[in-house]
């Protein structure tokens, strides 16, 4: 009984680890299941279409220089004797810094096609050049996000293997995809935000940052993340040190083999990651959702690629690879996870359970997938949105089922010129988004933000509270042990009594430690 005590114990640490690392969280800690998606009867699935994210990728080159210089600070500012053990035999990988996909990255989408081809079996013919329209942008990431995904779907049903061909291929069963893709700039589909005057120097976009940096001057950044940090490693952390250091971490769960399977994590306390998390969803927030309207009504051209797919007399599934910055605008254009209030401010409503959370919302490899299904019966078509493989409502639908064809083109319609990239992009007055005087920098720091301001001692509050709940879950945990043992313990005693009566043994499968909501993928 005591091993198993022990046993339970010493994975407490795993189940406790914080998973939320906003547009950098792994795909697997965020994800559905495709596989479990359910539908009335009479509905039969026609038509898919599916925008993408490219999957976990290696850093850029500022994330992995200052990555290496945190790594400098540590090792000279920490005596030999202080560094933890991993460290000192821990071997420094070289991070490579041209962002191209992570083996994690490419195992994300290879087994995302994998499950929608289990789930939609009649979507994914075998492969012929006019059943896909497979599309990335010009990065290298995009594309291979396509190519692992489409070996998934086709892994070992090609031309190519030893058995068919003359020569010695090695492939089992290799089918060899088309995969279309057009410049930076004249990809207006996939990079809708590029070549777009009117979004780039909008004051929303241009001063995307600035609520990050009010952040990172606040007294609450200092006590939870700089202070504790600082105390745990000894020595001064600045801004930026902090920041590499959460890189550090990230990339070890963005790639565990790459990192050398290092524990940079452990140097960052538990109370500093949900506002790591909060301080990287500010910019991307401000940059691609709801507080923008230009840049996510751009995104109005990928319904209107996919009514066109739709609407086509010649089916195929239509496969598009592209970025962040083109799959969250969309997710904010159908109005979906939306708060009431979309100007993020600090208090602790807003901080612990603001709907666009983007380790949930926008995580690697993120995906909206759009089924078109028609009623046997009444002849009807319907579209099921999913987001990472969990079917979402869209506000503007009224059926339970999902939207019509004619909800979508409302959604393009309500956009500025109906979706007229011209108009929005070159047109006077293309945009009426403005972004308040409080969130540009200013020089004066005593001034006072004409949006409403939390105090530090609501923040720190929202942080108590939060860490007190966790404690209850840790205190919950702690006292089913001392039941199970007690409970053992008479079990063994009633057994000693009653030598002829049988043993029984209860198995509680419902009872044991459940991680907070803030902390859940």
């Amino acid at each position: 009984m005591n091993y198993f005590i022990l046993l339970a114990v010493s994975y407490l640490p795993h189940l406790l680890a914080y998973r939320d690392f906003s547009t950098h969280t792994p795909y697997d800690y965020a994800r559905g299941d495709i596989t479990e998606a359910k539908w009335s009867k009479k509905l039969v699935p026609t038509r898919i279409y599916l925008l993408a994210r490219h999957g976990s990728r290696h850093l850029g080159d500022d994330e992995a220089v200052g990555m290496n210089d945190i790594i400098d600070k540590i090792m000279s500012e920490m005596g030999v004797e202080d560094q933890p053990a991993w460290l000192r035999n821990w071997e420094r990988p070289e991070y490579t810094k041209d962002k191209h996909l992570v083996p994690q990255g490419m195992l994300e989408h290879y087994h995302l096609a994998q499950r929608y081809k289990q789930r939609f079996p009649a979507l994914f013919p075998d492969y012929y050049p006019t059943r896909y329209h497979v599309r990335s942008t010009f990065r290298i990431r995009t594309s291979q996000s396509a190519s692992s995904f489409m070996f998934g779907l086709f892994e070992g049903t090609g031309p190519l293997d030893n058995t068919s061909t003359r020569d010695n291929v090695s492939t089992n069963g290799f089918q060899p995809v088309g995969i279309y893709e057009e410049s930076r700039d004249e990809d207006v589909l996939l990079r809708f935000m590029d070549n777009c005057p009117a979004y780039e120097n909008s004051p929303i976009t241009v001063n995307y940052y600035s609520e990050v940096n009010k952040l990172q001057k606040s007294d609450h950044y200092k006590k939870l993340i700089l202070d504790p940090i600082s105390e745990r490693l000894g020595f001064t952390l600045t801004v930026e040190d902090a920041g590499n250091l959460y890189n550090l971490c990230t990339f070890e769960h963005v790639s565990p083999t790459e990192s050398n399977n290092s524990s940079f994590c452990e140097m960052i306390p538990r109370s500093a990651f949900a506002l790591f998390d909060y301080e990287k969803d500010l910019s991307r927030y401000y940059s691609s959702s709801y507080p923008n309207k230009l840049g996510y009504e751009l995104s109005c051209v990928l319904l209107q690629d996919l009514l066109s797919q739709f609407n086509s007399e010649k089916p195929a599934a239509a496969l598009r690879f592209a970025h962040s910055e083109t799959v969250l605008p969309l997710v904010t254009l159908l109005g979906i996870n939306k708060d009431e209030d979309i100007m993020y401010t600090w208090d602790k409503e807003e901080f612990w359970s603001r709907a666009t959370k983007l380790s949930e919302v926008d995580p690697f490899a993120v995906n909206l997938g759009f089924v078109l299904f028609k009623n046997s019966s009444s002849g009807d078509e319907i579209i099921k949105v999913y987001l990472n493989e969990r079917e979402v409502k869209v506000p503007v639908c009224e059926s339970v089922e999902g939207c019509t064809k004619d909800e979508l083109l409302a959604i393009v319609h309500s956009t500025q010129g109906k979706c007229d990239r011209s108009l929005m992009c070159f047109g006077a007055n293309s945009t009426e988004d403005e972004i308040s005087e409080t969130t540009t920098e200013t020089n004066d720091d005593s001034s006072i933000s004409a949006r409403r301001v939390v105090s530090e001692d609501l923040v720190e509050a929202a942080v108590a509270a939060k860490l007190a709940d966790e404690n209850k879950v840790l205190l919950g945990f702690n006292l089913f042990i001392i039941m199970t043992v007690l409970s053992g313990l008479c079990i063994v005693l009633i057994g000693f009594v009653g030598m002829n009566i049988k043993k029984i043994i209860s198995d509680d499968g419902v009872s044991g430690y459940h991680k907070m909501p803030f902390l859940d993928s």
